[in-house]
C-alpha cells in the first residue's frame, strides 16, 4: 500500500515539466501495481465483508461505506464498501482521472463519456452522452480505468452480495487549490430517447445507437455513506515523495 499511494502520488502531481511519455509510463505501472491488490493488504474488516442478505435499511444503516486512505491537492485514494444489492448512483468525474480496483466479490458497472467541457449543468439540466456497454468487474481483474473525456460517468452496483474497491482519483473532489475552482460531484438519470426534447444545436448527438441524454438531478435519497477508519500500512512518504 505504500508502494501504490506513492506511485499515485508521482504518476498524478500535475508536474508540468513531466511529458506525456513519462506520465504513461508513471500511469501504466500505476495499473500494475493495482492488479495485484486484495483485501488482506488494505486488512479489511471481515465484518465489513460480511454478507447479511440483501441490503436492508433499518437492519444494516447506510448502504455504502467510505474509507479514506490518503489525500493531497492532486489525487485521492480511498475505499467504497457497498453492501449486498446497493449501487453507488450515476455520478461524474469532472476533467479527473479515476482507477477503479474491486477486490471482493462482483460489481457491475454502466459507464457513459462526456467531453471535457459538457459538466457545467444544474440540477434539470441534460447533456449528451456515449453508452458504453455495461461490464461486471470481478476481484482479480485489471482495474477499470476513466479519463477526462472516456468513461467519465458511472454507476456502480454490487453482484450477488458485498463488494469493494479501491478508487484512485485525481485530481480530488471538492475545492483545487492549484486552480481555485470546485470541483463538485453531479448526479444523472438516463433519459429514454423518448422523452429526450429537441435541444439546441450545440448539445445536438449523432445518430449513433450508442448515443444518448443525461438529465442531472439531485442527489438520490436512497444514497448515503457511513465512514470507517482506515486501518492496513501505514500510508509513508519520502521527504520528496513526488521523486521517489
Amino acid at each position: 500500500m505504500q508502494k501504490l499511494a506513492r506511485q499515485a502520488v508521482k504518476t498524478f502531481c500535475r508536474d508540468p515539466k513531466l511529458s506525456a511519455e513519462n506520465f504513461q509510463s508513471s500511469y501504466d505501472k500505476l495499473c500494475g501495481l493495482l492488479d495485484t491488490l486484495t483485501p488482506q493488504d488494505l486488512n479489511l474488516n471481515p465484518r465489513l465483508l460480511h454478507d447479511r442478505g440483501h441490503y436492508n435499511a433499518s437492519r444494516d444503516g447506510a448502504p455504502v461505506t467510505y474509507m479514506q486512505i490518503y489525500e493531497d491537492q492532486d489525487v485521492t485514494v480511498c475505499v467504497f464498501i457497498l453492501k449486498h444489492g446497493v449501487r453507488l448512483p450515476l455520478h461524474d468525474h469532472p476533467n479527473m482521472f479515476g482507477l477503479l480496483k474491486v477486490v471482493h466479490g462482483v460489481v457491475g458497472v454502466q459507464s457513459y463519456s462526456l467531453g471535457e467541457t459538457s459538466f457545467d449543468v444544474g440540477v434539470g439540466g441534460m447533456v449528451p452522452a456515449t453508452k458504453h456497454t455495461k461490464v461486471e468487474v470481478r476481484a482479480g481483474d485489471a482495474a477499470c480505468r476513466l479519463c477526462p473525456g472516456d468513461h467519465n460517468i458511472h454507476e456502480i452496483h454490487s453482484i450477488d452480495g458485498p463488494a469493494a474497491f479501491l478508487d484512485i482519483l485525481s485530481p480530488p473532489y471538492g475545492e483545487d487549490m492549484r486552480t481555485g475552482h470546485d470541483r463538485d460531484c453531479h448526479y444523472y438519470q438516463e433519459l429514454s430517447p423518448s422523452l429526450a426534447p429537441s435541444l439546441a444545436p450545440s448539445l445536438s448527438t449523432s445518430a449513433s445507437p450508442n448515443s444518448t441524454w443525461l438529465l442531472s438531478v439531485p442527489t438520490p435519497a436512497d444514497f448515503w455513506c457511513d465512514q470507517v477508519d482506515y486501518q492496513g500500512p501505514t500510508i509513508t512518504s519520502d521527504p520528496d515523495p513526488r521523486i521517489s
